[in-house]
């Protein structure tokens, strides 16, 4: 008995990427990036943001040093527990030790009205759709006060120390406030 099989773009992508997770777990690869040498250790830290006492997800949360010497802003975005995983510039888990502003922000964009063809059918009709949208002008608005998105407005601060840092944070009532009226 003879089984045929094809191998599409899709299938194969998923055994690549099956393959490199078991790769991962098995060698140990795919571990932490390595610090840059005159980045000092980053500590383990942990966001949790909330609204009226609910856990607020997709929120974006960056901790800016208040040090001007201390050049390793940090953040990411909360999950559907409204925990925000700190990582310094995007890349090395945890917050380098220091002061740091937060701050938050969660925003809607009204979702663009062009029509997207497929590409493959037609890639001209597709190329001229999104040259479209990147030049539609699309309503944006605050989702939480916007008080929380500023450095220079924003309450709340921490302190990141060896260990685990954590700290929650009440943003409270949801609003929707058009950006740029």
């Amino acid at each position: 008995m003879i089984i045929k099989t094809t191998i599409t773009t899709k299938n194969f992508c998923l055994s690549f990427f099956l393959c490199s997770m078991i790769c991962s777990v098995i060698c140990g690869c795919g571990g932490s990036i390595p610090v840059p040498d005159d980045m000092p250790a980053p500590q383990q830290t942990m966001i949790k943001v909330t609204s009226e006492g609910q856990p607020l997800s997709e929120a974006s949360v960056t901790l800016m040093p208040t040090d001007v010497s201390n050049r390793w802003y940090a953040g990411s975005v909360t999950d559907s527990a409204g925990n925000a995983v700190i990582y310094t510039q995007s890349k090395y888990r945890g917050a380098v030790p220091g002061k740091y502003k937060i701050t938050i922000v969660k925003r809607e964009t009204t979702p663009s009205a062009i029509v997207f063809p497929d590409a493959e059918k037609d890639p001209n009709g597709y190329a001229n759709a999104v040259d479209a949208a990147a030049k539609e002008i699309r309503d944006s608005f605050d989702l939480i006060d916007p008080k929380w998105s500023s450095v220079n407005t924003t309450t709340e601060e921490i302190e990141i120390v060896t260990g685990k840092n954590n700290k929650t944070i009440e943003v409270g009532k949801p609003v929707r406030i058009k950006i740029g009226k």
